[in-house]
């Protein structure tokens, strides 16, 4: 009888149509990944943030490239990690509204209105708040921003003394990830320079992230520090001293004034990524000091809430030589955005005075969210008349 070799049997299939061993397979190879993320959850922020964020040499900071790519990438990533939830496509409709901004009403004049110049083509309402009605408007958008402020009688919110955060909930999230990854982190660290004894803001922060959530650090040059232990604020600390222009270092105790890489030294907080929460009224010492708050080595500021305000300023900034403007509105915004920076809020102070004084609040994006507006700027080609 004449034999014939039989063909071996196909693979019995799995559902899919894929040879059942090579199932198996895959299903290992799916539970070795599961159990190797599982193993490091806890560090899973680490991994896909600053595991892949590499350092800018130029900045120092970091830089988005080699990043991994998902739906969520182009934000988390632009933004440090605060926004982890909005998509790639919202994201480049918040990248356009910045690129297409106009930062003035008169690309060519953006002094008009503005008292210190009266060259030509210069309108009759001379006056801060006719100057700020006509520049600098927010150019970003936090969708859940929020004014914080005690809810209790103090303000409830409302009046001078609260401050606009953006997405609070986030800084809570952040500080929480933080203090898993290093239980000796202090989660969240807020810096507040003047308070003149209204402790409303650092109380509403409190209320809105919870007790304990973050380190607030108070500086002012009044005695106010019994006034804010009845806030019964916790992790709140108080110090009696200003902030000035930060000069040879000095750390000797018990100075009226100190810079502001002295004063993150004196508190020991070099060692730190990032200031949550940057908020600072220090009536006219922000022209001073402005560019002391990116200096090389110092964490950065996440967000910045500040009050601008307005006067007898022109002298004191000549002395500073910093710019050629003569006036420091237009150099303080420029150099902000120029270093990553989005205003996502502005508001008079029509409480004390005529809105000669402008609340603005900033967050800290990276360079990389800015390159299409680099583009259309250097398309308008605008140049100035009125210096």
């Amino acid at each position: 009888m004449e034999t014939v070799d039989k063909a071996p049997a196909p693979a019995a299939k799995s559902p899919r149509g894929f040879p059942r061993g090579a199932a198996t397979i895959g299903i290992i190879i799916l539970i070795s990944s599961i159990s190797l993320l599982s193993s490091g959850c806890s560090n899973l922020r680490s991994f896909t943030l600053q595991g892949n964020v590499q350092l800018d040499t130029e900045s120092g900071g970091p830089t988005t490239k080699g990043i991994r790519d998902d739906k969520f990438s182009l934000a988390r990533t632009q933004s440090f990690g605060f926004f982890n939830d909005i998509s790639n496509d919202n994201w480049k409709i918040l990248q356009n509204m910045v690129a297409q901004h106009w930062n003035h009403k008169f690309p060519e004049r953006p002094l008009t209105h503005h008292p210190t110049w009266r060259g030509a083509g210069q309108s009759g309402q001379l006056h801060i708040p006719a100057w700020y009605q006509t520049n600098f408007e927010p150019n970003f958008s936090c969708q859940f921003e929020k004014r914080i402020g005690a809810t209790g009688e103090v303000s409830r919110g409302n009046g001078d003394g609260p401050k606009w955060i953006c997405d609070p909930h986030r800084i809570k999230r952040l500080a929480a990830e933080r203090k898993a990854q290093d239980p000796n982190h202090p989660g969240c660290v807020v810096y507040s320079i003047g308070s003149a004894g209204d402790f409303s803001f650092e109380k509403g922060m409190e209320e809105e992230l919870g007790p304990g959530t973050c380190e607030y650090h108070i500086f002012d040059m009044g005695d106010f520090e019994e006034k804010m232990k009845l806030q019964n604020i916790s992790r709140a600390h108080f110090h009696r001293w200003g902030l000035d222009t930060q000069g040879e270092e000095n750390t000797q105790p018990s100075a009226e004034f100190y810079g502001l890489k002295d004063t993150v030294k004196l508190l020991g907080h070099e060692h730190l990524d990032v200031i949550d929460v940057f908020k600072i009224d220090c009536e006219k010492c922000e022209w001073r000091i402005y560019r002391d708050w990116l200096l090389s080595g110092l964490p950065s500021l996440q967000q910045i809430q500040v009050e601008i305000h307005s006067g007898n300023i022109g002298k004191m900034h000549q002395a500073e030589k910093h710019d050629h403007d003569i006036s420091p509105e237009i150099p303080f915004f420029e150099f902000l955005e120029e270093a990553g920076y989005v205003r996502f809020h502005k508001e008079p102070n029509i409480q004390y005075n005529d809105g000669s004084c402008e609340e603005y609040a900033f967050l800290k994006l990276d360079k990389e969210f800015f390159a299409a507006r680099k583009k259309i700027l250097a398309e308008r080609n605008i140049t100035r008349v009125d210096i």
